[in-house]
């Protein structure tokens, strides 16, 4: 049965979905700090920013910085620096 023109609602009465991006792969560091990652994990979420995640971070991990690695055609990933930047001597992950 098809709906008539007239029961059809008004292009403007449509509801749209929102337009959602999934939290980017996050590799934790050092890969060796299992409790650091799981805490990593807790606070992804959809539409995450850098700067978000960071501050999220802060409250065990003071040091700690994200930074993206955004290369063209690649999914976006991010590392999550326990203690703000590599350390030789670590596993990479």
């Amino acid at each position: 049965m098809a709906i008539a023109r007239s029961d059809r609602l008004p292009s403007h009465h449509v509801l749209r979905a929102a337009r959602v991006t999934p939290p980017p792969r996050v590799v934790a560091l050092p890969s060796t700090d299992g409790e650091f990652a799981r805490f990593v994990q807790t606070c992804l979420c959809p539409d995450l920013e850098v700067g978000a995640l960071e501050v999220s971070l802060h409250r065990r991990y003071p040091q700690a910085r994200v930074h993206p690695n955004d290369l063209s055609g690649r999914d976006a990933v991010w590392y999550a620096y326990r203690d703000g930047r590599w350390q030789p001597g670590l596993p990479a992950g």
